[in-house]
């Protein structure tokens, strides 16, 4: 079986495309993870008094590295013209795409969020780094959602009590 090296390219731009389109996917703090139901948290009210974006770091699952690696080891033999050569530029192009996936994953993933300052009900402050998909603002009056590890701000409906 003769593989052609448009082929190659073809499935190598359709893996890699597979997996940026995977780790694009929305990493909405709104989220739950399976583990997270049906426990307890608590639950407080405040107001948000500043914000600032701040950089996030790109993760490195090693599905880039991975997907990557193996396109480019197909694609290095495909171009090494049979023997010894083939071999030599399958493990080249296995590692250069290893690290090139790697790269981009890195990159497709890193991002920005938002440190919210919040002072509580009681006085305290407090602050929170999450995604800013509910468009919270500065004078906001938010609840603190708390459960799993994680807190969580979300618009203030009313439900919280206030301190009288």
């Amino acid at each position: 079986m003769r593989i052609s090296v448009g082929g190659v390219v073809r499935l190598g731009l359709a893996l890699g495309m597979a997996g940026a389109l995977a780790a694009c996917g929305p990493q909405q703090s709104a989220s739950y993870s399976r583990g997270e139901l049906q426990r307890p948290g608590f639950v407080e009210a405040g107001q948000i008094v500043a914000m600032e974006d701040v950089p996030v770091d790109g993760t490195s699952t090693g599905i880039g590295r991975l997907g990557a690696g193996v396109a480019g080891g197909v694609a290095g033999s495909a171009i090494g013209g049979g023997g010894r050569g083939s071999i030599i530029t399958a493990v080249i192009g296995a590692v250069g795409g290893a690290f090139a996936g790697d790269a981009i994953e890195r990159g497709v993933t890193s991002g920005t969020a938002t440190r919210f300052y919040v002072r509580r009900d009681d006085g305290s402050l407090i602050n929170v780094v999450q995604t800013n998909e509910n468009r919270l603002q500065v004078g906001d009056r938010v609840m603190m959602i708390e459960g799993g590890g994680k807190l969580r701000l979300t618009r203030d409906s009313g439900a919280v009590g206030r301190p009288q």
